[in-house]
């Protein structure tokens, strides 16, 4: 049993005193190719009670929720600009019930806090635009979040979305 062991830890001695005399591997040549997220890939899901941030974009659409105007005062209304982009040869579907549902923080309330398809200011098969009413009722910081969901379409396929976008609203 002996001679098998030292059997084992010579061989094992070769095989690593063997790897110092093998050439290096080739060095990953960056600047060939691009690492950047191809227009097709889809970015990781975030997770459903998760707002993903002001704005998505895949390499079918763009959601983004934005100021619709420089600033925000208490005690004063105003309006948010929730935007939906085809991308590609993908466009937004007509006939599918689009729907925003808004909420947010105590210190900002929310006229109307679900839009569909006829409140929205633009809808096409390239855009779908809505601007929601805030009335902010004290300065600070106050998230506001909405829930969209739609569906988007090329020739040969749709995908049914429900995207969570979430901004800061800054209101003095």
């Amino acid at each position: 049993m002996r001679i098998w062991t030292l059997f084992s830890i010579l061989s094992l001695v070769l095989a690593v005193g063997g790897c110092k005399d093998s050439p290096p591997a080739p060095k990953h040549d960056h600047a060939q190719h691009d690492h950047a997220q191809h227009e097709h890939d889809q970015p990781a899901e975030p997770k459903a009670d998760e707002p993903a941030g002001p704005r998505i974009e895949t390499g079918a659409f763009l959601l983004a929720l934005t100021p619709a105007q420089p600033k925000y005062a208490a005690g004063k209304a105003g309006e948010l600009e929730i935007a939906l982009e085809s991308r590609g040869e993908w466009h937004v579907n007509q006939d599918y019930p689009i729907r925003v549902a808004i909420e947010a923080a105590p210190g900002v309330a929310i006229p109307k806090a679900e839009l569909v398809k006829d409140d929205a200011k633009e809808f096409g098969d390239e855009k779908v635009r809505f601007l929601a009413s805030v009335e902010p009722s004290t300065a600070g910081t106050h998230e506001v979040t909405c829930d969209v969901s739609f569906a988007m379409c090329t020739e040969e396929n749709c995908i049914l979305e429900k995207r969570k976008v979430a901004m800061e609203l800054e209101v003095q």
